[in-house]
């Protein structure tokens, strides 16, 4: 994540390369699918507070991406930032591959650390929730594995993974789990959710969801701790293709 530094102030030094390298996230965001075509993104206090950085850079960082074509701004009550239906290899090609390819080497380590916090979130909560919880979730995975619209699923795994963390009941691991999961998505707490991730995440979700309702803790863990590859499996794809 961009750290806070002086040099984002207007006229100092940094300060365009600052603008330019957040506005190369929010492509990279795009282009592996934390945001989907005709998403609204985040206001700006919101992109400035999860990036480290001032709300003069956010705003020209979304002057750069919107010239490129990617984004658009509507006025009006459900006025806002909105995702474009542009490619974004078309608008900005090799952004995504660079910045992929500078962050990709740490995530990889982190990505183990994560795996392992998810696993037991998903551990806690076979062990103990509750039938109204198990309802509810169930409920959740089946509209999950209904939608084909990256955007709708997005929203329903977080959704999902909030009512994962309700039934672990305890509020550490839950901060701990947001934390770092703002990490994983290059500091926008966004889950990319490209269409061909949609096969392996019902799979994966189905396998998550069964072994939590049927209290098979250790089945829990192990399912959760490969489930969360799968944003590191996204971003490899879209770096050179790997397999999902």
């Amino acid at each position: 994540m961009l750290e806070p530094s002086r040099t984002d102030l207007p006229g100092a030094g940094g300060a365009r390369s600052a603008t330019q390298e957040l506005a190369d996230r929010i492509v990279t965001a795009i282009a592996i699918g934390a945001y989907s075509p005709g998403d609204r993104l985040p206001p700006e206090r919101d992109l400035a507070e999860r990036q480290g950085v001032s709300r003069v850079t956010v705003r020209g960082a979304l002057k750069i991406v919107g010239e490129l074509g990617l984004i658009e701004s509507r006025r009006g009550r459900d006025g806002g930032t909105f995702v474009t239906f542009k490619r974004v290899d078309e608008a900005s090609p090799n952004t995504a591959q660079r910045i992929l390819g500078q962050e990709l080497p740490q995530l990889r380590d982190f990505f183990d650390y994560r795996c392992l916090v998810e696993g037991l979130v998903a551990r806690t909560a076979a062990e103990r929730h509750d039938e109204a919880q198990a309802r509810t979730l169930q409920g959740l995975l089946d509209r999950f594995c209904d939608t084909d619209d990256a955007s709708v699923a997005r929203q329903l795994d977080e959704r999902l993974h909030d009512c994962i963390m309700e039934m672990a009941d305890n509020h550490h691991l839950v901060a701990q789990s947001r934390q770092l999961t703002a990490r994983a998505t290059l500091g926008f707490g966004s889950e990319p959710y490209p269409a061909e991730s949609l096969p392996r995440a019902r799979r994966e979700h189905r396998e998550l969801v069964q072994a939590i309702l049927e209290r098979r803790a250790d089945d829990a863990f192990s399912v959760a701790q490969h489930h969360f590859t799968l944003t590191l499996a996204i971003m490899e794809h879209s770096l050179d293709g790997r397999p999902l």
